[in-house]
């Protein structure tokens, strides 16, 4: 009965574990799953791009900015992308298909339900390692289960214009 008890005991943490582990998936998980599926290699994480990333993407989500390149400049040396999507779209930014070797990724939920997505990288030429016009559609989203849900910080954001537009930088629609 006593090893039956351990063994219950055991199986439950370990649950817990793995279930955490699931749970706390995030952006950047989402940008090197996408990578992988479109046949390119991951990306090595950069905290301090991870960070910034995620600041921009909760600032565009609370704004509502939907004109790609808005809000906090990247530092120099890095290369952002933007992006703004429903879940079903999965990751959805420009730059995750070039050759930088370090990056950061971030994304929050905005009032309109929609995630908004910043990515980051350094460490390349910016070259695009995939034709950017035959971008894949890859369902990421599961691995960011909770993203942060942001705050509209002012009611016109609410009424934020959904228009797609084409990003200055990059030409796609976002």
């Amino acid at each position: 009965m006593k090893s039956r008890l351990i063994l219950l005991v055991v199986f439950a943490v370990c649950s817990v574990a793995v279930a955490q582990g699931v749970a706390q998936g995030g952006a950047f998980d989402e940008v090197n799953a996408w990578r992988r599926a479109a046949g390119l290699p991951e990306f090595i994480e950069d905290p301090a791009m991870t960070e910034f990333a995620k600041r921009k993407a909760e600032y565009r989500a609370a704004r509502g900015l939907k004109n790609g390149h808005q809000g906090p400049s990247v530092p120099a040396g890095w290369t952002e992308g933007c992006g703004e999507a429903t879940a079903t779209w999965g990751w959805l930014t420009c730059a995750t298909e070039c050759d930088f070797r370090y990056a950061g990724a971030g994304v929050a939920i905005g009032a309109d339900g929609e995630r908004y997505m910043v990515f980051v990288g350094r460490g390349g030429s910016g070259r695009a390692l995939i034709d950017p016009n035959r971008y894949p559609i890859i369902k990421t989203a599961h691995l960011t289960p909770n993203p942060l849900r942001a705050v509209a910080s002012r009611v016109a954001s609410r009424v934020a214009d959904s228009t797609p537009k084409r990003c200055p930088k990059c030409g796609r629609v976002h």
